[in-house]
């Protein structure tokens, strides 16, 4: 049993490496693209940009379905108040699941409107297409937002209570800091600082979780 706990801490550590990676690139993105863009050459900062921006997506949905997924289903089965965490996952899954169907929908459905109303005002086919990606990431975004919560804001208190270490809790307080902060940007809600100041809590959320989790493997290997 203490075997499979440690290997779902491990399996969630490497979880928290890929994804305070994956936020460290994309802080550098979007404070630095800009300024290339706007100093050194237009198409140098868009080449940026649009280079590191996929890797950072791949690296998150990694961190997310192949590490802290299967970290959390691990622990999970060695303790049952982890159900709920692992059940976050899910609800990330099918969340990032309907916002990309329901934009390849929308896109879609625009594509199609303008050829069929070529030559006449597309006002239509836009207002379609933006109600379209309005519902994808009302409806998706919500349903990851609440697994987001379950994984690693429930999951961080969970961990907190298990293993009696701070740092989980600072890191879930920093988590949901981060998330409302950041969310501010998409939606218009805020400043550019707060969206700014989001990313930067979301980061230290990370790397304080897989510091907690390094000192949890090595305390534990240290009983064994």
């Amino acid at each position: 049993m203490r075997d499979a706990e440690t290997s779902a801490l491990e399996t969630l550590r490497s979880g928290f490496l890929y994804l305070s990676a994956a936020m460290a690139m994309l802080i550098a993105v979007v404070e630095f693209a800009p300024a290339v863009f706007t100093h050194v050459s237009p198409s140098v900062g868009i080449m940026v940009f649009f280079t590191l921006l996929p890797s950072i997506i791949v690296a998150f949905l990694y961190a997310v379905f192949w590490k802290i997924r299967p970290g959390m289903r691990q622990l999970s089965e060695a303790d049952s108040r982890f159900r709920v965490c692992y059940t976050g996952t899910t609800l990330m899954l099918v969340g990032f699941a309907i916002l990309a169907l329901l934009t390849l929908v929308g896109l879609t459905i625009l594509m199609a409107r303008l050829v069929v109303e070529a030559g006449s005002p597309p006002m239509r086919s836009a207002v379609i297409g933006a109600l379209t990606f309005f519902g994808a990431f009302l409806i998706g975004g919500i349903i990851a937002f609440t697994g987001y919560v379950l994984t690693f804001v429930v999951g961080g208190f969970k961990l907190c209570g298990k293993y009696r270490n701070p740092l989980y809790a600072v890191a879930a307080i920093l988590l949901i800091l981060g998330a409302l902060s950041a969310s501010a940007e998409p939606l218009w809600l805020a400043a550019a600082s707060a969206a700014r100041l989001g990313r930067i809590l979301t980061a230290v959320g990370y790397v304080l979780t897989y510091a907690a989790l390094d000192g949890t493997i090595k305390k534990l290997n240290a009983q064994s």
